[in-house]
């Protein structure tokens, strides 16, 4: 993503129709954000741990274990921190681990669901959610909340406040089997909170999707959170679609 956003013609026309900008994009200096508004998201999780189904058993001895992703590796030693209790070393196993997530992708807040991130393998499906500043506290928190202690998905959040006025302020990345789970999750949020969306059309390469949301199907880890929008713009400009 980093070389698509350096090459200005992307730039300007994922700002232009994808974002739905009514302006340029704002400088944004850190990719970690803001840290007194991400911490306001953090706080809104109320702390919700979830499953995180990436990892594989390294080793394991009396009361303890390792596990890992491939990249990081933790160390358990207290009960009931890893599912299933009897996996052998090398067989895949779900860590509970806080569902927020900082820095997983610049220039968002990511919240994991109940059983962790979306499934990727058969695509999944992008909502894309011009979320309000001021309501996204309130979305984080409807989507840290039991209803969604059984489901997979990523919610990616603009991380910094002056980086809301766009119609992808906040994405979900959801498989299909759970895509049911969110929609009744947002029904609830939307019934609650009337005002926290500011409608603002359709980005570029999606279609109009549930309770009015664009929509979108990802394919693979790279359109995960803002990726697929970078893809479909280098795309549209390389064909020479900005005419």
């Amino acid at each position: 993503m980093s070389a698509l956003a350096s090459d200005e013609r992307v730039r300007a026309f994922r700002d232009r129709m994808f974002c739905l900008r009514d302006d340029t994009a704002p400088t944004l200096a850190r990719a970690s954000g803001d840290s007194g508004f991400v911490s306001h998201l953090a706080v809104s999780t109320h702390g919700a741990t979830g499953w995180d189904w990436s990892f594989r058993l390294v080793r394991q001895g009396a009361g303890w274990s390792f596990v890992s992703d491939g990249k990081l590796t933790l160390f358990l030693d207290e009960p009931g921190q890893y599912v299933p209790k009897d996996a052998k070393p090398g067989d895949q196993v779900a860590v509970r681990l806080p569902r927020a997530r900082e820095n997983l992708f610049p220039h968002r807040f990511t919240l994991h669901g109940g059983q962790g991130g979306p499934v990727l393998p058969h695509g999944y499906a992008k909502l894309f959610l011009p979320v309000t500043y001021e309501a996204a506290p309130a979305l984080v928190e409807a989507f840290s909340s039991r209803w969604a202690d059984q489901l997979r998905f990523g919610l990616h959040v603009a991380n910094a406040g002056v980086d809301f006025e766009r119609a992808d302020a906040a994405i979900v990345d959801v498989g299909p089997q759970d895509e049911a789970g969110v929609i009744k999750l947002l029904d609830v949020f939307l019934e609650q909170h009337p005002q926290a969306l500011r409608r603002r059309g359709k980005p570029y390469g999606t279609s109009e999707g549930p309770v009015g949301l664009p929509r979108a199907t990802g394919q693979g880890r790279t359109d995960l959170a803002d990726g697929f929008g970078w893809r479909k713009c280098a795309e549209a400009v390389g064909s020479g679609g900005t005419r």
